[in-house]
Parts: structure tokens; C-alpha cells; sequence
């Protein structure tokens, strides 16, 4: 069996926003039935062309997002995971002002972070556990709840 992939394998540092960010993107790719190459690889693309933000992935025309997707290997699911990237990425910026790191530090726990992962389309548990995996502890609740927008 192939060891799964890490954060650090990819280069992220998920004790920084910008690396909550970078290991959500990469877990919604990872949580999807396809190789883990496959997704590593759309990774990296979509962080070699500077998609390193919620606002990236938002726009009405999909093709861009889904010939990135193409462009990164990840063929079997490019267009379900364009729809459903921009899908979670709009619901991101409504309930949590964009910010991973705002969804992470304003739950109260690590189930709750998981509970909260899971109301975004497409996104079910193995998903949720991929992300978590990488979150460190400390992170969790570090924020007072009344910052978050309520993402139920």
C-alpha cells in the first residue's frame, strides 16, 4: 500500500492561513476517487499558476477551472470537481469570509471542524478526515465563535 500524501510532501505548512488553504484545496482533490498522483499533481498545477485563494475558483464560466484540472492529470473527475470546487469555494467566502483558517479556529472542536467541512457540497467524510489529519490541534478554537458566520 502507498503511504498517503502529506501536507509536507506537498510543501504546505498548515500551521500558516495560507497552508490551511493550500491542504483544504488538496484534500477536496484527494477526497475524490482518483489516484493520488493524479491529485498531488492537480495540486501542484493549481499552485504553480497561482490559484491561491476561494476568489480563483469562483467565476460563472467553469472551463478555466476544468482545463486546470485536465492540465494537472486529474482526468477520471475534472468535470464534477470544477462544478463542485467552485461550489465549496463560493460557500467558503459566504460562511467563513474565505478563510480556512476562519473555519478551523472558530470551531469548537476538531469534530465540529469536520461537521462544518461536511455542509459544503460534495465534501464527506473521508474528505473531512484527509483535511483534519494535517490540522495541528493547537489551531483548533483559537478564535472567539462570535467571528465566524454561522456555516449551517
Amino acid at each position: 500500500m502507498t503511504a498517503l500524501m502529506t501536507a509536507t510532501d506537498l510543501g504546505v505548512d498548515t500551521s500558516t492561513d495560507q497552508g490551511l488553504f493550500y491542504w483544504f484545496l488538496a484534500s477536496l482533490l484527494f477526497g475524490r476517487p482518483v489516484p493520488q498522483e493524479a491529485a498531488a499533481s492537480a495540486f501542484r498545477k493549481f499552485r504553480q499558476d497561482g490559484w491561491d485563494s476561494p476568489d480563483r475558483f469562483t467565476a460563472d464560466d467553469h472551463h478555466p477551472l476544468w482545463n486546470e484540472l485536465w492540465a494537472g492529470d486529474y482526468h477520471r473527475m475534472s468535470s464534477v470537481m470544477s462544478e463542485e470546487l467552485r461550489d465549496v469555494m463560493r460557500a467558503l467566502i459566504a460562511y467563513y469570509g474565505g478563510s480556512v483558517a476562519r473555519l478551523v479556529r472558530t470551531a469548537s472542536s476538531r469534530e465540529d471542524v469536520s461537521q462544518r467541512l461536511q455542509r459544503f457540497k460534495g465534501v464527506g467524510p473521508k474528505t473531512a478526515e484527509i483535511f483534519l489529519r494535517e490540522v495541528p490541534d493547537a489551531l483548533v478554537g483559537t478564535a472567539r465563535a462570535d467571528q465566524a458566520v454561522d456555516g449551517g
